[in-house]
């Protein structure tokens, strides 16, 4: 994690296509200590994290790569992966 100077707040990457950015332009998805993988709606899930851009192409590139599974360092459930999906094709329309 870089620290952006002129906004004073830290830089997160996606996994997918590894473009840095503020944590609010991502979909973070989370390994809580009890180790259930989550969507991450709000900031007040600790844990494990990894972010991604709300797109189709990147999701496919973390998916191929084994990225998100690897950042998360657990395989990532099914329902998890249809609701990403889900949520990239939506923002896809707009």
């Amino acid at each position: 994690m870089k620290k952006n100077k002129e906004k004073g707040a830290f830089l997160r990457q996606c996994v997918g296509c590894g473009r840095q950015g503020l944590k609010n332009e991502f979909i973070r998805i989370a390994k809580t200590p009890s180790g259930e993988i989550v969507i991450d709606g709000t900031p007040s899930v600790g844990g494990r994290g990894a972010y991604i851009c709300n797109n189709s192409e990147c999701l496919k590139k973390a998916l191929k790569n084994g990225r998100l599974s690897k950042n998360l360092r657990s395989e990532i459930p099914e329902t998890i992966l249809k609701s990403l999906k889900t949520a990239s094709e939506d923002n896809k329309d707009e």
